[in-house]
């Protein structure tokens, strides 16, 4: 059974901001305006907890990212994450990617990377598959958050085309 426990602070944070990290990748890909920009980054968060909340009772790392999400990490957890965030800062300062096709490369490889540090720490097929539809399901909520066109979010329509998701690396 995989719980919060059967990782590090900073393996924890990886399965955090996979799904994230997904929908930020959406959000570049056709930029809106600033409603559009918050309804985005909205529709990650409320995906996410939504998606969590329906599958806690199916899913032992579900029921670990519903704790999580719904409790303060300690101080200890929240000095480890500051130091990870930064390490993760200064990592993409100095590889900020230079081409759209080279920033979906790089989510590929954390998203893949996810995969297999939850394979490596015991999940099974069930868990594995339940986080990956977790990440398609942040995908399309962030997609279809913001909408171009028509005047204050009306009448628009919603476009995510110049964005190739590694979905298929998902599903």
């Amino acid at each position: 059974m995989i719980t919060k426990d059967s990782f590090t602070v900073e393996e924890w944070a990886q399965i955090v901001s996979a799904p994230a990290s997904i929908g930020a990748l959406v959000v570049t890909a056709d930029p809106s305006g600033p409603f559009g920009l918050i309804s985005e980054f909205k529709a990650i968060l409320s995906s996410m907890q939504s998606y969590v909340d329906a599958h806690a009772g199916d899913s032992s790392l579900m029921a670990a990212l519903k704790h999580y999400m719904s409790n303060q990490p300690s101080e200890q957890e929240q000095e480890q994450l500051k130091q990870w965030g930064e390490q993760q800062k200064d990592q993409m300062n100095a590889n900020r990617p230079k081409t759209p096709e080279e920033l979906q490369q790089r989510v590929r490889e954390t998203v893949t990377g996810t995969i297999d540090l939850l394979r490596a720490k015991g999940a099974d097929e069930n868990e594995v598959s339940t986080f990956k539809a977790m990440m398609v399901g942040v995908a399309e909520a962030t997609a279809n958050a913001s909408k171009e066109g028509g005047f204050l979010g009306f009448g628009g329509t919603v476009s995510y085309t110049h964005l190739t998701l590694p979905t298929s690396d998902l599903v």
